[in-house]
């Protein structure tokens, strides 16, 4: 049986052109991401599509017979109403999240009800998804205008596997923090399994993001968020190589291509760009690069031209109509000045060409002028590689673009400074054709092999792994539906060891330790544990004995202090070792990064040194963390001390103790025929090593390859253990 997957997009890959008032018919869209995906052909995979047709159908008739045709194809209309049209799409989408993602913050037209009827088309989307959307499909969600479906697909789906894709840059969080909907955007991205972006970059502002606004830490590619996971990576976009690579072998547009060059003059060295009108392009910096060039070297006069294709867009706007007046100018004012009976500086074309035209444009062209000021990806450089085949060429290309990580051997240049156009110009006009081939070679050997088909299975194949990793992992997360195993266990025993850890497992961390204090729930959980002549409890953990004294010293249970420094038992304290002479240099340097690092601060025990960082940056966090082990790693070895990492801490302590060697006293000193370990930091993973393979061990927050079983909200741990102990009553 096949597996389907389920593309989701803004636009169904099809336009429909009306012949009458009652006929039309369909013809294929020239998008990047439309040309890319329909070209994906998964083996197993049967490919389905769900998207807005492009136009307003508000006749339910004519909408029936539109879907019944295209439904033929696996293609799903979603139909809108002109009003979210202007709102969702041309309001929240275009003039909100646009200008946005591509850093015009001057260009943002706030308006309350762009966010209503973005959300509420995000919610259609899903209400007509979730009629054809069968368990055990794979869904990949396209790019910003449905950042909140993945989301929705989560709550409201069962058992299907999500993706997201990015396909615009994700600004930096000094940028994203200032949309007022940006928790509700990521908290809807965060319920994909998948969320991918064209590069690292990208996917780094998003990390930092999610840390920053929803207060909730990647590890390293995955975040929890609940009892999911959601994993983030980069799939940079390629093209289908091949298809433009023999496209310029046909002869055909081998005759287009000598036709094309009698007409600019065989001598003439031509700079083709090729765009969509819009602002984040560049190309009023680009003319005015030209522009440059052309003064400043007289000697090129009559000798090179700029061949300009630009596709019109949403030129009714009146941003964008402002910006094709003064291209215009622009490009009038240049040929005005320069231009003579033989010669055309600036050739200008305001309409899209066709494919065997356009690929005749790139094959021609000597240099292609790629200069976006913001781009995700930008296929027209990769499209200009693969067209020049064994010919030379020169890509000037904007760093600013997602292609610039890959094209590293194109000229890379400041689309902003309009100085390193002009040099760019000069340094490929002059460029030696042994140098062109050489650089064309490097980047059509990346393109060839980076194309778009391996791009769309890199991230389906990705996905599928991701979640089959999560449903391995699922296992072993522990409910109060699964945990009757343990339940089972605890009602047979009658001599039971139960070791806590506190902070972080009993109770959640707190931006100041002392406020996490236990509170009467955890008390009386504990109290009724302990009067149970068959349970032994015991709470270990990394607080000093008089905290541990204080809180807990009333009830009759076992304390191990500073990770078994010292041990309460038959309510007397005992010592493992004795209180340590801190030496001064190492007090001197842990004061020095309190100093420097805002939200840190130093705890003093009798048996360990701690740093803090819990309220730190973390992005700074991250750094003085490195450079105080790296400055810490000497002292400590002279003085025969132990650095441990720790949940937002850093600890200097004696290697004589841990909480393993506080597990296995307690073994030691009983015998027990139900055991059971649970906590939720690295320092509890010699803990769970330390018990015998009869004995439960829970991870709290993260999986754990030690553990045997996993509970990821701390919120769930007390009714969880409850269920376990009989305590729901």
């Amino acid at each position: 049986m096949l597996m389907k997957l389920f593309i989701i997009s803004n636009r169904l890959p099809i336009k429909i052109i009306k012949d009458g008032p009652d006929d039309f018919h369909f013809v294929k869209s020239e998008g990047g991401l439309a040309t890319g995906l329909t070209s994906i052909d998964i083996p197993g995979i049967e490919k389905h599509w769900i998207g807005w047709p492009g136009m307003e159908v508000a006749d339910i008739k004519t909408r029936n017979r539109l879907k019944k045709e295209l439904n033929e194809s696996n293609f799903h209309p979603i139909f809108l109403s002109q009003k979210q049209i202007n709102q969702y799409y041309e309001g929240y989408s275009n003039s909100i999240l646009w200008p946005f993602f591509h850093y015009f913050y001057s260009f943002i037209e706030y308006d309350n009800r762009y966010w209503d009827a973005y959300k509420e088309v995000n919610k259609l989307f899903f209400e007509e998804s979730r009629k054809i959307i069968e368990p055990g499909s794979i869904v990949w969600v396209h790019d910003y205008h449905l950042m909140l479906l993945p989301k929705l697909l989560r709550d409201g789906i069962n058992n299907i596997k999500i993706g997201y894709f990015h396909h615009v840059p994700f600004p930096s969080y000094e940028f994203f923090r200032v949309l007022p909907e940006r928790a509700e955007l990521l908290n809807g991205l965060l319920g994909a399994d998948l969320v991918g972006f064209h590069t690292f970059d990208y996917m780094r502002h998003f990390v930092s993001a999610v840390y920053r606004v929803l207060k909730v830490k990647f590890q390293l590619d995955h975040v929890f968020i609940g009892h999911h996971k959601c994993y983030a990576n980069a799939f940079p976009m390629g093209i289908d190589y091949d298809l433009y690579h023999d496209a310029a072998l046909k002869p055909e547009v081998q005759e287009r291509v000598k036709v094309l060059k009698n007409n600019y003059g065989k001598d003439n060295k031509l700079i083709l760009s090729v765009d969509r009108l819009d602002y984040s392009k560049g190309i009023i910096h680009r003319i005015k690069g030209f522009y440059l060039f052309l003064k400043n070297h007289p000697e090129f006069h009559g000798k090179v031209s700029l061949v300009m294709i630009i596709v019109p867009s949403r030129d009714t706007v009146n941003k964008y109509a402002k910006l094709k007046k003064l291209i215009d100018e622009k490009i009038g004012a240049i040929n005005g000045k320069y231009s003579n009976i033989n010669w055309t500086p600036v050739y200008y074309f305001y309409h899209s060409f066709d494919f065997d035209d356009l690929v005749a444009m790139y094959s021609m062209a000597d240099i292609a002028l790629v200069t976006p000021l913001r781009d995700g990806m930008n296929l027209v450089s990769k499209e200009y590689v693969a067209v020049k085949g064994d010919h030379p060429g020169v890509l000037i290309l904007s760093e600013m673009t997602g292609a610039a990580a890959e094209l590293q051997s194109a000229l890379l240049i400041n689309p902003n400074d309009i100085k390193q156009i002009e040099n760019a110009i000069f340094q490929a006009l002059t460029m030696p054709y042994s140098e062109q081939m050489e650089r064309m070679e490097k980047m059509q050997a990346i393109l060839s092999k980076h194309t778009v088909k391996k791009w769309a299975s890199d991230f389906v194949g990705n996905l599928l792994e991701v979640c089959d990793k999560n449903k391995t992992l699922n296992q072993k997360e522990l409910n109060t539906q699964n945990s009757r195993r343990i339940c089972s266990s605890f009602k047979d025993g009658f001599h039971r060891l139960l070791v806590f850890d506190y902070d972080g497992t009993l109770i959640g961390f707190k931006d100041d330790p002392d406020d996490a204090y236990p509170n009467e729930e955890i008390l009386e959980f504990l109290r009724r544990l302990a009067s149970d002549d068959c349970n032994r409890v015991v709470i270990t953990s990394g607080r000093d004995r008089s905290t541990m004294e204080k809180w807990f010293g009333n009830l009759n249970i076992g304390l191990a202090a500073e990770h078994g420094a010292a041990f309460k038992e038959d309510g007397v304290w005992q010592e493992l070792i004795a209180p340590i002479d801190w030496d001064d240099e190492i007090v001197s340097i842990l004061k020095e990064f309190v100093d420097k690092t805002p939200g840190s601060h130093l705890e003093t025990k009798k048996t360990a040194l701690v740093w803090h960082f819990r309220c730190v940056d973390d992005w700074l966090a991250v750094i003085r963390e490195q450079q105080l082990i790296n400055v810490l790693m000497s002292p400590c070895n002279r003085h025969g001390l132990q650095l441990m990492r720790g949940n937002k801490i850093l600890e200097i302590k004696s290697p004589v103790y841990s909480k393993a060697i506080e597990l296995k006293r307690l073994l030691k000193n009983g015998k027990y025929d139900f055991m059971l370990a649970i906590g939720d930091d690295v320092t509890d993973e010699d803990m769970f090593m330390a018990m015998p393979n009869n004995a439960f061990s829970i991870k709290v927050g993260m999986m754990s390859d030690t553990a045997k079983y996993n509970i990821p909200l701390q919120a769930d741990v007390l009714p969880i253990l409850r269920t376990i102990c009989n305590m729901n009553s």
